[in-house]
């Protein structure tokens, strides 16, 4: 363990935790080349040798969304012309949820060695997993990009609202992944068990289906469901459509209580990942 003591040094000697964590979180920040480029590496040695590499996800994307789009579309009586980009946005974003957080789960075990080797911020490995699956999903873009040629109505300046649609659901991934990645860490079982409430999720956030399709006495469910927000001020622009107000208010107020309690989380254990791989 004499590997991870340079990092604890560096960080923590002669300052008090909360100090500490907030450098940590600073110079993980500042260090954005370094976790652009891990992230690049990571991309290029998941399809090394691949021939058509991360495009196999757009091709599968592409399917998923012509052959559940017609069918679902006919089961809830949906115009299939509005339907289908509705469902196509809602897997790109969902698809972009699922995979930062069932990663985020072995952030900080994948790179152990570095870890334990000391002087850099832990919290780069949460920008790097991120900014990995931010590369990884974005191909699926030109899912709608098709879309687009199809229906050139779905143009329109409402569009600009993805940029701070997108950057409030990366301010939320910081701090899920940061408290994913602690608590995945000092409990192995857990990645699995996230696995399967996120599944659970898929079924009760509205991608499959929109949220007027639910009856009222169930309509609690998208009214209390944070996946259901995140992924609309997303999709939403992405369709030609502004989201409402409230929904830009949750996810901000979503991200500043999430912050605080990661912000908590990471102070009173990050000095004991280490020790924990």
């Amino acid at each position: 363990m004499n590997g991870a003591l340079p990092e604890v040094v560096h960080f923590g000697v002669g300052s008090s935790k909360k100090e500490a964590t907030i450098r940590d979180l600073v110079e993980g920040s500042r260090r954005w080349r370094l976790w652009i480029s891990l992230g690049w590496l990571d991309v290029k040695q998941r399809y090394r040798r691949a021939v058509l590499g991360p495009f196999w996800i757009t091709i599968s994307m592409s399917l998923l969304v012509l052959t559940l789009g017609t069918v679902y579309a006919g089961l809830f009586k949906q115009d299939v012309h509005s339907f289908l980009p509705y469902l196509a946005g809602g897997f790109i974003v969902w698809n972009f949820c699922t995979a930062t957080i069932n990663e985020s789960a072995t952030a900080f075990t994948v790179a152990e060695g570095l870890i334990k080797q000391g002087g850099i911020p832990l919290s780069l490995h949460i920008f790097r997993t991120i900014f990995r699956n931010f590369v990884i999903n974005a191909h699926n873009i030109v899912v709608m990009l098709l879309l687009y040629i199809w229906q050139p109505s779905l143009l329109n300046l409402n569009l600009l609202l993805l940029v701070p649609g997108l950057a409030l659901m990366l301010v939320n991934f910081v701090w899920i992944s940061l408290i994913i990645g602690v608590l995945c860490t000092r409990f192995r079982d857990l990645p699995p068990i996230i696995g399967n409430v996120l599944q659970i999720l898929f079924f009760v956030t509205p991608i499959m289906y929109r949220p007027d399709a639910l009856p009222a006495n169930l309509s609690f469910i998208v009214r209390l469901n944070p996946f259901y927000y995140l992924i609309e001020v997303v999709r939403s622009p992405m369709l030609g459509a502004a989201p409402p107000g409230y929904m830009y208010a949750v996810v901000v107020l979503t991200a500043a209580a999430g912050s605080l309690l990661a912000f908590w989380l990471f102070v009173r254990t990050r000095a004991r990942i280490a020790y924990w791989l």
